[in-house]
């Protein structure tokens, strides 16, 4: 998973080939997807990656997608479900 972050956060901005799609430094861009070749795109934050919550979606992605994903890191996931790991991994109380 290091090897992972610290590709898709190498730089200062990262771009994913879309228009505008420059990515903060220490944040990575993530396109879920749930069976389609549309998906919503998200910027996170790559502590909110080293949540517990993260584990079982960067599994799900490794597998469907392989270790190797350059510039957007794609989950093969509900977005709903996507917003509810997101939110746990952002809670003040998760930091802790």
């Amino acid at each position: 998973m290091r090897e992972l972050m610290r590709r898709l956060s190498f730089s200062d901005r990262v771009s994913d080939g879309s228009v505008g799609g420059g990515v903060p430094r220490g944040c990575v861009p993530v396109l879920v997807c749930d069976g389609g070749e549309e998906g919503e795109r998200f910027v996170v934050r790559v502590e909110a990656l080293r949540h517990p919550s993260f584990a079982a979606l960067l599994e799900m992605a490794a597998q469907e997608f392989g270790y190797k994903q350059e510039g957007v890191l794609r989950v093969p996931c509900d977005v709903r479900h996507f917003k509810d790991v997101l939110a746990a991994a952002s809670s003040p109380r998760s930091r802790n």
